[in-house]
């Protein structure tokens, strides 16, 4: 069981003015923010660490009782719920991507066998394999969009004739027919809608074209250097097993921050400076992390080693709970929560320069919480830009069902849940849930299944729809109103007071492009952009998959 006598313990206490290895202008910059350099909570109650614990409240640590697994069946149940969907995603994945090679190699095996039959030993195992690989070509939503649905359909219809005229096996040409039948279910019964817009820069260009003169198109497009990563499944998961993203030197600071419960509650500052120590004249980044991240996930260290190279500093906002950061009270971590942020972005204002900027930076679950804060906030934001990627400003979407749920989130509701949910806070999630819904969290296959069971309840939300609403900058907007050109004022839209730029690739397959546009109606992205003052920028690239746009860079 975690105890803060032992986190505490494991705390390096530095002292910036005797800090060596700082620059003076970063040892100043960091005074200014007069925070601390070690936890509070390692402070406060130094002479007396019993007086942490709320006697109310359960301790922090795993789950210990396991009573809503009332028979074996329960267990069993369990279990399979919790291996199985993500051993399947994973499996489905991996053949989804070779899928795009597979195919291809498999028609021109069966030319060949056209050409100059020859007796293969495996003959039936290859055609069933490159007739499902042109399936998934034709019928998956990415390979549509990145390749065209021609292209599957076309490669489809030739595998299969090629295949029922290499053999005239019975059992191969059953299996072919039964594939056909459900390929052709797949496409009449499909529910996917491909984006009818082109990718691109949408802004007002009645208001917002003096900004955009300012930015060099070529830093906003996107033509990728990997041909060899086909759709936004590669461009997702590739970059994160190749990419080697550099070391950075952090800097924590310990920001307390404040709920209605008076509970105060603290969350970590990780600080970068360039090699020559803090510039003010250059902008301070505020970056928000992604749902399991923190200051050491690859693509923040990545952006952080990018801004360093310009001087600019570099600030993650390290979230509640994340990264072995403690919490004392009930409020853990969820996606509705901005008051932190403004904490965050308040302290640093008391750092800056005179004309200095701060960005805010958004990836995944960080850009959906920015977005929010920066819709909610209006003219009190205090930020002077932000940059939201892979954040969806609607959150209601991925409450329905989609290829995201079956495909990646299994992957990540493992992680989430064990980790996270049960694993950091097991005790106090099963104080406020029902045996029940424990039994729907422990079995839930998707990030939605967790929030529904989890999050929802623990928090005090009404209903999914509700955690989701609250969670989206766009969340205040009944459906209805969207199929109009324009919407009623005063929707959170509408308060937006900096210039807010959302990227999001129409490939990305854990948060759909349908998060931030549609084709038609007011979330056009030629409508959308039009709303409130003109400082809603939306970047949409056909390609580039969840904080993905890899470059090859030998």
């Amino acid at each position: 069981m975690w105890s803060i006598e032992d986190y505490c313990a494991s705390q390096t206490l530095w002292d910036i003015s005797t800090a060596t290895i700082l620059h003076t202008s970063s040892q100043t910059f960091l005074t200014s923010l007069q925070l601390p350099t070690i936890h509070p909570f390692c402070t406060t109650y130094a002479a007396n660490y019993s007086a942490y614990y709320l006697p109310h409240i359960p301790r922090q640590g795993p789950l210990l009782h396991w009573e809503h697994l009332e028979t074996w069946h329960d267990v069993l149940f369990t279990v399979v719920a919790q291996v199985v969907p993500s051993l399947w995603a994973m499996m489905e994945l991996w053949f989804r991507l070779f899928a795009f090679f597979v195919a291809p190699i498999g028609l021109l095996y069966l030319l060949q066998q056209e050409l100059l039959p020859t007796t293969a030993k495996y003959h039936t195992l290859l055609c069933v394999w490159t007739v499902i690989s042109a399936m998934v070509l034709w019928t998956d939503e990415l390979y549509c969009l990145e390749m065209g649905p021609r292209y599957g359909a076309s490669t489809f219809v030739a595998v299969v004739l090629l295949a029922w005229r290499s053999t005239p096996s019975r059992f191969l040409r059953c299996m072919l027919l039964g594939l056909v039948i459900s390929t052709v279910y797949l496409v009449y019964d499909s529910t996917t809608v491909a984006p009818q817009f082109e990718e691109g820069l949408y802004y007002d260009k009645t208001r917002a074209t003096p900004i955009v003169q300012q930015w060099p198109e070529v830093y906003r497009m996107y033509t990728p250097a990997t041909p060899w990563m086909p759709t936004g499944d590669a461009r997702t998961g590739l970059p994160f097993l190749l990419n080697r993203a550099p070391l950075i030197e952090w800097h924590r600071m310990w920001l307390p921050v404040h709920d209605d419960d008076s509970v105060e509650e603290v969350v970590a500052l990780d600080i970068a400076f360039p090699p020559h120590g803090h510039d003010s004249t250059k902008p301070i980044y505020l970056v928000l992390h992604g749902l399991n991240g923190g200051s050491q996930e690859p693509y923040v260290r990545e952006m952080a080693g990018r801004r360093l190279a310009e001087n600019s500093t570099v600030v993650v906002m390290v979230a509640r709970g994340l990264m072995d950061l403690p919490v004392r009270g009930w409020n853990v971590f969820h996606g509705a929560r901005w008051t932190d942020v403004h904490e965050a972005a308040r302290v640093l204002q008391k750092a800056m320069g005179p004309d200095q900027l701060l960005v805010g930076v958004g990836y995944s679950m960080g850009g959906i919480v920015l977005s929010n804060y920066v819709a909610r906030l209006g003219t009190e934001c205090a930020l002077h830009a932000a940059v939201a990627i892979s954040g969806g400003l609607d959150m209601r979407v991925e409450a329905q069902p989609n290829r995201a749920h079956r495909l990646w989130q299994p992957i990540v509701a493992v992680e989430l849940r064990d980790t996270f949910v049960v694993g950091k806070w097991g005790e106090r999630v099963r104080s406020r849930l029902s045996k029940t819904q424990m039994k729907a969290l422990m079995r839930a296959t998707n990030i939605a299944g967790i929030d529904r069971t989890a999050v929802v309840a623990y928090n005090g939300f009404r209903d999914l729809m509700h955690y989701y609403s609250e969670m989206s900058a766009l969340g205040d907007i009944p459906f209805e109103e969207f199929d109009s050109d324009v919407i009623a004022p005063h929707r959170r839209i509408h308060n937006i007071s900096i210039p807010f730029l959302v990227l999001q690739a129409l490939d990305d397959p854990l948060i759909t492009w349908k998060t931030v546009a549609s084709n038609d109606g007011w979330k056009h992205p030629a409508n959308l952009t039009r709303t409130g003052s003109g400082n809603l920028f939306l970047l949409l690239t056909k390609r580039g998959g969840h904080v993905g746009w890899c470059v090859f860079v030998l």
